[in-house]
C-alpha cells in the first residue's frame, strides 16, 4: 500500500473511532465509552490544550466520572443528547496520530427544549496496535457553556 493510501485508511479508521464515541455516549452506553479509554488518558484541559484534570488508563474511573456527571432519562437510560463532531483535522505519522475536533452538544427532554448546551474542542491522540487504531489520549476543552441543568448532575 502506498504511503498516501495508508494515511487515508488510517484517517478513515480514526474518524470511525471518533464517531463511535459520540454514538456510544448518546446511547448512554457509558461502560462502552469507558472501555475506549482503558489504556489511555481521558480528561479536561485549558484553552491551550494542556491537561487540567486527567484519568490515566483506568476504565472504571472514566465510567465513574461519566456516570456521576451525566443525567440519564428513561429506560433504557440515555442522556437525550447528540454530540456533533465537526471541523476535524487528523494528522497521521506512522502508527501514531492526532486530531483536533470541534464538539457541540445539543439536548432536549420532555421538560427542556432542544438547544445547544455546550461547545468546545477535543484534543485526541491515537496509536495503532496490531492494525487497530485506539485512543492514546482525549482531552476536552470547554469553550462555551449553555444551560446544563438537564444534563449535569453537578456543576463544572
Amino acid at each position: 500500500m502506498t504511503e498516501e493510501l495508508s494515511r487515508i485508511v488510517a484517517e478513515s479508521a480514526i474518524r470511525d473511532l471518533l464517531c463511535e464515541y459520540t454514538h456510544l455516549i448518546d446511547q448512554g452506553r457509558l461502560r462502552d465509552v469507558a472501555a475506549l479509554f482503558a489504556h489511555s488518558d481521558y480528561g479536561q484541559c485549558g484553552a491551550d490544550g494542556v491537561a487540567t484534570n486527567l484519568i490515566s488508563s483506568d476504565a472504571d474511573a472514566v465510567f465513574a466520572a461519566c456516570s456521576s456527571f451525566i443525567r440519564m432519562y428513561g429506560t433504557p437510560a440515555v442522556p437525550r443528547t447528540k454530540h456533533l463532531l465537526t471541523n476535524t483535522r487528523i494528522s497521521v505519522d506512522g502508527n501514531e496520530a492526532s486530531a483536533l475536533s470541534y464538539i457541540t452538544v445539543i439536548q432536549g427532554t420532555e421538560d427542556f427544549a432542544l438547544q445547544p448546551i455546550l461547545s468546545g474542542r477535543y484534543f485526541d491522540r491515537f496509536t495503532c496496535v496490531e492494525g487497530s487504531w485506539q485512543f492514546a489520549s482525549r482531552l476536552f476543552c470547554m469553550d462555551n457553556m449553555g444551560d446544563m441543568s438537564a444534563h449535569a448532575n453537578r456543576s463544572l
